[in-house]
């Protein structure tokens, strides 16, 4: 959902928005068994490259193993257009290989191994970023790519415990986040074989309560029966997960200075922190 829908909402829709948004998020319990102990194994799922530095920066890093799949990675999108100079193709090849230099460095500092789903984003593919009409033809259209990226990333299987995959809960709408969460979700029991799995609330978009409101109230109405419960990481360091923001430049006109837009929106004060909803046992 964009911010200009958002915007257009009005006051009812908005009261009823938050009213829905607080109920489930107060679906808060203790972290599902063996979420803090990380595994080689363990696969985080990133729409853009990015998207799981963002998201869960600080959780990566503090458990530094696993699997960084980064499924749209060909972009053609930098916060300052001037600074890449190429046109047409070229300029989409010049811009995907910067923003996979990036993934690349992030990474390298938190200690995952990184693959590339090859996948266009939404403008590559004709589509405006957060047209979500769009999504549930596109999820049915790249069913087949995307999951052949998830099964193809897991080369190797521990025999001892089932490691975690990390879906965005695609808050804020972008129709490439949407995509994956409606894939995840209708091959959610085939996945789960392998996986627990772990739903990630969407950063920067969850940070403004406008934006995180009714993409709280999109997942649950996706996700129902799944009847998820939310855990808080808190970031700690601010300076730490603000210093793996900044290795994606392309996508700031200046470099955040302020963690604000990498924690979610409460309505109450909240410690920094980032968010999974899960439903595996606690």
């Amino acid at each position: 959902m964009s911010w200009s829908a958002i915007a257009s909402f009005g006051p009812k829709a908005l009261y009823d928005l938050n009213l829905a948004a607080q109920d489930f998020a107060s679906r808060q319990r203790p972290s599902p068994a063996g979420l803090a102990e990380a595994s080689a194994h363990d696969l985080y799922l990133a729409p853009h490259c990015d998207d799981i530095c963002f998201s869960l920066g600080a959780f990566a890093l503090r458990r530094r193993k696993g699997v960084l799949l980064t499924l749209f990675s060909k972009s053609g999108y930098v916060a300052r257009p001037r600074t890449v100079a190429a046109h047409g193709d070229e300029r989409i090849a010049a811009i995907s290989s910067l923003r996979q230099r990036e993934d690349l460095a992030f990474a390298s500092q938190v200690g995952l191994r990184l693959y590339f789903g090859g996948l266009d984003e939404a403008p590559l593919r004709g589509h405006a970023p957060f047209d979500t009409a769009k999504a549930e033809d596109d999820a049915r259209r790249l069913d087949g790519a995307v999951i052949a990226a998830i099964f193809a990333a897991a080369t190797e299987w521990p025999k001892d415990r089932r490691p975690w995959l990390f879906c965005p809960m695609a808050i804020g709408g972008h129709i490439d986040h949407m995509v994956v969460l409606k894939i995840v979700l209708r091959h959610y029991d085939a996945l789960r074989a392998r996986w627990r799995i772990a739903f990630y609330e969407d950063l920067h978009y969850a940070s403004a309560w406008r934006v995180r409101a009714p993409g709280l109230a999109r997942f649950e109405q996706l996700a129902a029966w799944l009847k998820a419960r939310r855990s808080i990481w808190p970031i700690g360091a601010a300076a730490d997960k603000l210093a793996l923001a900044a290795l994606y430049p392309s996508q700031f006109v200046e470099l955040p200075a302020s963690i604000k837009p990498f924690t979610p929106a409460q309505r109450i004060p909240t410690p920094a922190h980032e968010a999974l909803w899960s439903a595996e046992q606690a």
